[in-house]
């Protein structure tokens, strides 16, 4: 499911949980491409990129799914 607001509450939930810190833009939205991390693109071949509410809950987010940028550095 595509929920922006959702989907940056799960990702909180998550590394909270599991004593992370958490480096995704709280408010889901990219510091480089200025994209939300949370809403569906097309990549290569066909691809979609971004992070559902499901994937923000069940795994830790260092990066940006658009641009690749790195949210460690």
């Amino acid at each position: 499911m595509w929920d922006p607001i959702k989907a940056a509450k799960a990702q909180e939930q998550y590394c909270d949980e599991s004593e992370r810190p958490m480096f995704a833009p709280h408010d889901g939205i990219c510091y480089r491409c200025g994209r939300s991390i949370y809403l569906p693109s097309n990549g290569h071949k066909g691809a979609v990129l971004g992070f559902t509410v499901e994937d923000a809950g069940c795994k830790l987010i260092t990066g940006c799914p658009h641009c690749n940028y790195s949210f460690l550095e």
